[in-house]
């Protein structure tokens, strides 16, 4: 029997159970585009403290009711702000990956209506022009 266990069997709360371990090598990606790669880093780290900063949630939760100290429940509404604000971070992080990407994006412009000022003579000299490549 592990300290867990024991601990578990002491404060009769049931033994949490550990949530897979994510190493180094899971979360490098093998990606030539350093933005693309960049990007899937930061979105892998954030989407890994979401997962711990959930489960330190509900231990802390956990903690709080059996305990119910005043100090334990301010830290679960610290804890709840944080995993908030993890959230957030994860859609701006898509927002800005639009935003520099859209730049790269060509952008096909058409032209409906055109208007030329001028007389006959100059918009036939204009056409000549074009067609002889001036």
């Amino acid at each position: 029997m592990n300290i867990d266990d024991k601990l578990s069997q002491v404060f009769e709360i049931e033994p949490i159970i550990k949530s897979e371990v994510i190493t180094h090598q899971d979360i490098v990606t093998h990606k030539n585009d350093k933005l693309e790669s960049d990007y899937e880093t930061t979105r892998t780290n954030l989407h890994v403290l979401l997962i711990q900063g959930q489960d330190a949630l509900n231990h802390a939760l956990e903690v709080a009711k059996a305990s119910e100290h005043p100090r334990a429940f301010e830290v679960v509404g610290g804890l709840m702000k944080h995993v908030a604000d993890i959230n957030t971070q994860l859609l701006d992080l898509h927002k800005k990956k639009q935003s520099i990407e859209a730049p790269d994006k060509k952008t096909q412009t058409t032209t409906n209506n055109s208007i030329f000022v001028g007389s006959t003579t100059e918009l036939s000299k204009m056409l000549n022009d074009l067609r002889k490549g001036k």
